[in-house]
Order: structure tokens, then sequence, then C-alpha cells
């Protein structure tokens, strides 16, 4: 059974989703909050292939640019007017500090850990680990919110798996620290997700103002251990890199598309899920391979066009379920 404060009647909110859905509708809005999520989502990684590749400008400083990142995105907070800090009814939107706290300690291990994951393991295993945070998203939410999932949502969710599986996954090898990094990491990473709709849907906050209220204590986290963590993982210190002109273009870029990644994300798992986030969110992954064909001429083979083309046909079928079940709820 979920928590009394979870299940307690949610107060309205007056907020910038709202003042969209009463302007443009529900679908509309819905449809907004993942086309964005999609098209900025795709669009970092083409930014960061540039500022980050070897072929690029080789900023390599991973967590640091995470924590500037988080660093922009904090900025929100003096975008929204204070109406937005508002519910509906008058009464002033807040998330206990604890929460917040372990909110922020969860986040940033999911970071840590995932970046020290891609370090210690290959590529194969690294997309292996990124799966299975749906399979684990299902398995948290079962246990601590109850919620069940329908024979048919398990269906399309494995076949949105095998496709990007097939897709992604080639060579696959093991080792005890690599293990236990991306062990981590996915755990952390799937319990964060959850957070962020289950705080919002807790304590009838909206997106952004949680977004706000985290990203400060994220930013500052990440700044300070970034540049450390990226001297293990890179073995230099981001002081000792040279700029360029273009290297600031594309940080620049990187890090504006990072609010709007951040913004959506949190939009879009607080209307849905972060399962259904997670399964919607390979269309990103097949986005990546097109681009990555059409911009930079990454090889495609007839591997990634079947996967691709089955995960596709998952997510279409996994779509169809969660509105054929809504119909019914």
């Amino acid at each position: 059974p979920l928590p009394r404060s979870h299940t307690r009647a949610r107060r309205p909110l007056r907020t910038m989703q709202t003042y969209m859905e009463n302007a443009y509708g529900k679908r509309t809005t819905d449809a907004f909050a993942w086309t964005l999520n999609i098209s900025t989502s795709v669009a970092i990684v083409m930014a960061n292939k540039q500022l980050m590749g070897t072929a690029g400008h080789g900023f390599v400083f991973a967590t640091t640019l995470c924590g500037l990142h988080f660093a922009c995105t904090s900025g929100i907070r003096f975008l929204d007017g204070k109406n937005e800090n508002n519910r509906a009814d008058g009464s002033a939107m807040m998330v206990p500090p604890r929460e917040i706290f372990l909110f922020v300690v969860v986040a940033i291990a999911s970071i840590v850990a995932l970046n020290f994951s891609l370090m210690l393991n290959t590529i194969g295993f690294y997309q292996v680990c990124k799966l299975a945070q749906i399979p684990t998203m299902c398995l948290l939410e079962a246990i601590f919110l109850g919620r069940q999932f329908g024979r048919k949502t398990i269906q399309a969710i494995l076949i949105v798996l095998v496709g990007v599986g097939v897709a992604t996954v080639s060579d696959m090898e093991m080792n005890f620290a690599g293990t236990v990094a991306a062990l981590i990491g996915v755990s952390c990473t799937s319990a964060q997700q959850i957070a962020v709709s289950y705080l919002q849907k807790k304590h009838s906050v909206s997106s952004n103002f949680l977004l706000a209220k985290t990203s400060p204590y994220m930013a500052a986290a990440m700044l300070g251990l970034g540049p450390f963590l990226d001297r293990i993982v890179v073995n230099e210190w981001v002081t000792e890199y040279e700029w360029t002109e273009g290297a600031v273009v594309f940080l620049a870029a990187s890090c504006a598309l990072a609010v709007l990644v951040n913004i959506s994300s949190f939009m879009c798992i607080g209307r849905f899920s972060a399962v259904s986030f997670q399964v919607i969110g390979h269309v990103k992954t097949v986005l990546v391979f097109f681009f990555g064909f059409v911009c930079f001429s990454a090889p495609i083979t007839h591997r990634n066009i079947l996967g691709c083309s089955l995960a596709v046909m998952g997510m279409v079928y996994y779509s169809r379920v969660q509105l054929a079940e809504k119909a019914q709820a």
C-alpha cells in the first residue's frame, strides 16, 4: 500500500503547465513535453559529441560538465514568477529539506557511479546496464509504491529492451569493480527518477519547483567533486584544458540544451511515470543513430536498423497499452 501522505488528495497547482493545459488541452501539453525532451536530448548528444569527442574539441571532463549543466539549470528559480511557487489555493509549495537532501545524495551517487561504470566497463556492458534501468524501476515501484504492471505492459517493455539491446550492445566483458559501479548507478538512477515523480505527487509541487530546489545543490556538489573525479577518470585536471572559441560555443550550447533537457525530463516524469519516461525515451536512441549517420557519417549496420525498428514497434505498442489502461481506469 502507498504511504498515507502519497495517497492524500492532491492540491491543485497554479503553474505554467496548468496554464498550458487550460489553453491548449492536456494532450497538447503532453505532446509538447515529450517533443521538447526528445528533441533537446538528441541535440545535446550531438553538441556533446563536438565538445567532448576526439574529433571535436576534446573536453573530456564529464562530471565537471554535468556540474556546469546543473549550475545553469539552477537559474530556473529566477525565471519563475512568484505565483509559480504557489498552488491554486494560494498555499506555498514545499518539500521537506530532509527529502531534498536524500534526493540530491541519490542523484549524485547516480552520476558518479555511471561515470565510473563507463570508465571501468566495455561499451557493451555499459549499454546492458542502461537497459537494466527499466526492469529495476518496475521492481522498485512494485515494492515501494505497490504499482502493478499488466501482461501487455510487460510484453511491450520486453520488446523495447530487446530492440535497443540488438541495436546497441556488441562486445560485453564484466569485471568486479565495473559491475559494482554499474549496479550502484542503475539502482540510484532508477530511484532518482522514481523520486522525481513521487515527490511531485506527494507534496503537490510542480516539476519546475522541484528542479529549482534541487539543482543548486546538484551544481555545488558536482562542481566541487567534478575536477577530482575527472582527474581519476581521464588523468588530467580540467584547469589544464586549453580553451578555444569553438569549445566555448559548444559548451554554451551544451549548457543551454541541458537546461531544457532537465526541465522537460522533470515535466515528463511528473506527468507520466519514470518507467514510461524510460520506455518512450528510447526513441532518443533511435534518433541518435539517425542524426549520427546524417551529421557525422557514423556507420549504421543492418543490426542497428533491425534493433531500432523493433524498439519503435515496442514503444508504439507500449503507448497503445497505456492509453487503453487509462481509458479503462
